[in-house]
C-alpha cells in the first residue's frame, strides 16, 4: 500500500507549540497491512553474455509527502501485522558476464516528509506486530562476472523528515515486535570486484535539515531478533567485500544549522545477531569481511553552532557478531582484512567548531545484555592480514569539530 503527496505554495507561519499555523498544508495518513505481503523470483540461466540481474522489492505500507515554498504538516500513522518477505535467487551456470547482481529488499513501515523553504511539522507512529520481515538474496555464477554486486535489505519501520531553508519540527514513535531478517549467499568461481552484504535494521529515522534548524523528539522500541546474515565463496578475484549490519534501532540527524534540539528514547530486548564467513581461493586485490551490531544506536551531527540532545538507552538484548575470512586456499592472496563489532548502546554528537559552535549533552544508557564479538582469518600467503574485535557495553561521543577536519 502506497500513497504519495505533493505540494506547492506560498509558505505560512508555525505556531511557537508546533501545532500547524491557519493555512498550512496538512496530510492525513492512516495505513494497515493485516495479510502478508511476499516478493520471490527465480533467474536461470546458462550464460549471460551481456549480464545477470535481479532485484526484488517487497514493501507493506509506504507514504511520501513534500510541498515547495510552503508549510507541511505531516500525520502518519502505518501498521503491520502480517510478514513481509522477498526473495532473490539469480544463477548463471557458466560463460562470462559483465555483470551479476542479485537485490532483495523487504520493508515493513515506510514514510517520508519534506518540504522545501518551509516548516514541517507533524508525527509519524509505526508498529510491526505480525511475525516480522525478511529478506534473501541467493547467488551463483559458475564462470566468470566482472563484477558482482548480491545485498539483501530488511527494514521494520523507516521515517524520514527533511528540509531545506525551512524548520523541522516533528515527533517518530516507532515499535517492532517481530524478527527483522536478512540473508545473502553467494557462490562465484572468478570476480574481479565482488560486493556482498546484508543489512537489517528494526526501528530507523533519518533527519536531514539543509540551512534548516531540527527539533525532534524519537521513541523507538524493539522486542524482536534483528540479524543479518551472509555466507560468500569465490575461487578467484580482485577485490571482494562482504558486510553484514544489525541494528535494533538507529537514529540518526545530519544538520547545519543553529538550533537543533534531539530527544531520543530507544529499547531494546530483543537479540542482535550478525554473522559473516566469506571464503576467497586466490584473490590479487583486497578481501574485506566485516560485522557490526548493535541494539541502540544515535548519531546527531551538527555542521552548524549549537546542538542540544538528551539520549536515553536500554539495551537487554544479547548482541553477538561473528566475522571470519578463509583464503588462499588455491594460492597466493593479496591483502586480508576482516573486522567484528558489537555494541550495547552508542550515542555520538558533534558540533560546528569554526563557528563556535556548542553541545549541551544529556545522556543516559543501560546495558544489561551480553556482547560478544568474535573475528577469524585464516589464510596461506598473503601480502597483508589485519583483524579486529570490538565488544563494548556503552559508548557515547560527543565532539566539537572544525568544518575542514576529516
Amino acid at each position: 500500500m502506497a500513497a504519495s503527496l505533493s505540494l506547492c505554495g506560498v509558505a505560512t507561519s508555525q505556531q511557537a507549540d508546533g501545532a500547524p499555523a491557519a493555512g498550512s498544508n496538512t496530510y492525513l495518513n492512516d495505513q494497515v497491512q493485516l495479510g502478508d505481503v511476499i516478493a520471490g523470483q527465480t533467474l536461470n540461466v546458462q550464460q549471460a553474455t551481456s549480464g545477470a540481474s535481479a532485484v526484488t522489492t517487497s514493501v507493506a505500507n509506504a507514504v511520501s509527502a513534500g510541498a515547495t515554498n510552503a508549510d507541511l504538516a505531516f500525520q502518519s500513522s502505518q501498521a503491520v501485522s502480517g510478514s513481509v518477505a522477498a526473495s532473490t535467487s539469480v544463477l548463471v551456470n557458466g560463460g562470462g558476464s559483465p555483470y551479476l547482481i542479485g537485490s532483495t529488499s523487504a520493508t515493513g513501515n515506510t514514510a517520508t516528509a519534506s518540504t522545501c523553504c518551509g516548516t514541517l511539522s507533524g508525527t509519524s507512529t509505526q508498529s510491526l506486530t505480525g511475525p516480522g520481515v525478511g529478506a534473501t538474496s541467493d547467488a551463483y555464477h559458475g564462470g566468470y562476472a566482472a563484477t558482482t554486486s548480491v545485498d539483501a535489505t530488511a527494514l521494520g519501520n523507516t521515517q524520514g523528515w527533511n528540509t531545506n531553508a525551512g524548520v523541522i519540527n516533528a515527533a517518530s514513535n516507532q515499535s517492532s515486535y517481530g524478527g527483522v531478517t536478512a540473508v545473502n549467499t553467494a557462490t562465484v568461481q572468478a570476480t574481479d570486484e565482488a560486493s556482498y552484504t546484508a543489512t537489517a535494521v528494526a526501528n530507523d529515522v533519518e533527519a536531514y535539515g539543509t540551512t534548516s534548524p531540527v527539533t525532534l523528539s524519537v521513541n523507538q522500541s524493539q522486542a524482536g531478533v534483528t540479524q543479518a546474515l551472509a555466507a560468500n565463496t569465490q575461487d578467484y578475484g580482485g577485490d571482494a567485500a562482504s558486510t553484514t549490519s544489525a541494528v535494533a534501532n538507529n537514529f540518526n540527524v545530519y544538520s547545519d544549522s543553529y538550533g537543533n534540539f534531539i530527544d531520543a528514547t530507544q529499547s531494546n530486548t530483543g537479540a542482535v545477531n550478525v554473522s559473516n564467513n566469506q571464503t576467497v581461493g586466490t584473490w590479487y586485490g583486497t578481501t574485506a569481511t566485516t560485522g557490526y551490531g548493535v541494539g541502540n544506536s544515535t548519531v546527531v551531527a551538527n555542521a552548524g553552532s549549537y546542538t542540544q540532545a538528551t539520549t536515553d538507552q536500554n539495551n537487554a538484548g544479547g548482541i553477538t557478531v561473528n566475522a571470519s575470512l578463509y583464503g588462499g586456499s588455491l594460492g597466493d592472496g593479496g591483502n586480508a582484512y576482516v573486522s567484528a563489532t558489537g555494541v550495547g548502546n552508542a550515542v555520538s554528537g558533534y558540533a560546528c567548531a569554526t563557528c563556535n559552535g556548542t553541545i549541551s549533552a544529556h545522556n543516559k544508557q543501560v546495558n544489561s545484555g551480553s556482547v560478544h564479538a568474535g573475528a577469524a582469518l585464516t589464510a596461506q600467503n598473503v601480502t597483508t592480514a589485519s583483524g579486529v574485535a570490538s565488544a563494548v557495553g556503552n559508548t557515547a561521543t560527543y565532539d566539537v569539530v572544525s568544518s575542514g577536519s576529516n
